[in-house]
């Protein structure tokens, strides 16, 4: 069942809460039947949820009141209202929720997102409306051992993030380092702490995988801020 990730009290009063879905909490593909869907979120968090059309780019949407924005293409999502309930879907991609005092974000980084640099441009946004030290969890991810990744794209993901993205399979096949990755770009965006699940989506059976079992079901990051 869903696993709190992060549970957060900021100087501001807000209280975050991050959590991380499993295959027990149901499908949460955008696109899939809207009953269902909706009675899925709702088991775990009744109010109304901003979730993205994601597409591997860099947009960023502001939601000013819950629900807000849901269904664009974007990659991430911030907030400075308390009560609005951010996600984001993946199987193999890093789920990264990012807070500050007064502000919260959720953010979508797969390869291209990372190449991007959706998660500076998220952590970026956030600054400018909710400035001060910034919190990050990273959810479940694939991780090298069952991440084989072909090598011209690899050189250029080093090229930018440095060569800790370099990693080996089980089989000692180049593999690309996805919370290595997230690493360096959020310290990149100036980030000042960072967690992580340390769950790999290919491993774990709690989780969906598309590159190890070609599932096109999803979980899902969800992230809210509570106001004291």
């Amino acid at each position: 069942m869903a696993r709190e990730l992060a549970h957060w009290r900021l100087a501001t009063g807000w209280t975050v809460r991050v959590l991380a879905t499993e295959v027990v909490d149901g499908d949460l593909a955008v696109g899939g039947p809207a009953g269902a869907l909706s009675r899925r979120r709702g088991a775990l968090r009744p109010e109304p949820w901003t979730w993205l059309c994601q597409v591997h780019g860099d947009r960023v949407v502001e939601v000013d009141i819950p629900g807000a924005c849901a269904g664009s293409e974007a990659d991430a999502a911030i907030t400075t209202t308390a009560g609005a309930t951010l996600s984001v879907q993946v199987a193999d991609c890093a789920p990264v929720a990012i807070a500050a005092p007064g502000g919260l974000a959720v953010v979508h980084a797969g390869w291209r997102g990372l190449e991007a640099g959706v998660l500076v441009r998220a952590a970026e946004r956030l600054r400018t409306v909710a400035p001060g030290p910034q919190v990050a969890v990273v959810g479940p991810c694939i991780r090298p051992c069952c991440y084989e990744f072909g090598a011209e794209d690899l050189d250029r993901l080093a090229a930018l993030l440095g060569d800790g993205v370099r990693g080996l399979t089980r089989d000692a096949q180049p593999a690309l380092d996805v919370p290595a990755a997230v690493t360096a770009s959020l310290d990149d965006a100036g980030v000042d702490e960072v967690a992580f699940d340390g769950a790999c989506t290919g491993c774990d059976e709690r989780h969906w995988s598309h590159r190890v079992g070609g599932s096109a079901s999803r979980q899902a990051l969800v992230a809210w801020a509570e106001s004291s």
